[in-house]
């Protein structure tokens, strides 16, 4: 089958459809119409629904089109020179869905509701960074919202987070079995579903310091890169490693 521009050449330079987001994103969906079914989902629910799919849609905008600059700073290069990305469309995207989603969620105090929107648009570009090798951003993603859904976040407020969850689990085995990838829609969704549930369960505090590490995450990133800084952390380098295919197959 013939993907057109969903497909992309992976690490290996194997084509594979960039198709794993949309399965995600439509996960998301169906758990939030779901969860509307058995109780009540108001605006912090639906917004957070309508959000995500945004933030979706615009990395999915960024899978279609052209090759273009690489990392933040390259993006902001061309913005100063007057020189609009999808890139840069994506963060603009990330950034007003948080402070949308953030917005909707019951009221907190104004730092953590300003942490919050940082750990939201920061955590959609840092599981875009580590989507440069099969599983790693699911590796990533699945025990953040399994410690999310152990603490037991407010259903009705973030619904399409058990719908992700549960859909990561299957994505995680095409990713690994080079059979299709997330593509920057998929990415971008995952990390939003992160920073929305830390935010949904955390205390004020903590909401803080997972913002300032999303940051520092980034920076990370867009310095030295995750995947140096995970291939020189032996644990880390065995488990983004584990259950990919060999070089070879």
């Amino acid at each position: 089958m013939r993907w057109g521009r969903l497909a992309a050449a992976n690490y290996r330079g194997v084509s594979l459809p960039r198709i794993l987001g949309i399965w995600l994103a439509a996960s998301g969906a169906a758990s939030a119409l779901a969860v509307a079914v058995v109780r009540h989902v108001g605006a912090a629910g639906w917004g957070a629904l309508t959000g995500a799919l945004l933030v979706f849609a615009a990395g999915l905008l960024d899978d279609l089109s052209p090759v273009g600059p690489r990392g933040l700073r390259n993006h902001l290069r061309f913005l100063v020179a007057g020189r609009m990305t999808t890139g840069i469309l994506k963060l603009f995207v990330a950034v007003g869905a948080s402070v949308v989603i953030v917005a909707l969620q019951p009221p907190r105090e104004t730092i953590v509701w300003l942490a919050g929107i940082v750990l939201l648009a920061a955590s959609a570009n840092v599981w875009n960074g580590l989507d440069v090798a099969p599983g790693r951003a699911l590796k990533a993603f699945l025990p953040v919202i399994a410690v999310v859904i152990a603490v037991w976040p407010p259903v009705a407020q973030v619904p399409l987070l058990p719908g992700i969850a549960i859909g990561a689990v299957p994505a995680l085995a095409l990713d690994l079995r080079e059979r299709a990838m997330l593509g920057d829609g998929g990415s971008n969704l995952l990390g939003l579903a992160a920073g929305l549930g830390l935010y949904a369960v955390l205390p004020g505090w903590a909401v803080v310091v997972a913002a300032l590490v999303a940051v520092a995450l980034n920076v990370l990133a867009d310095t030295v890169t995750l995947t140096r800084a995970i291939q020189a952390c032996p644990p880390l380098r065995w488990l983004d490693r584990a259950g990919r295919l060999r070089p070879s197959a």
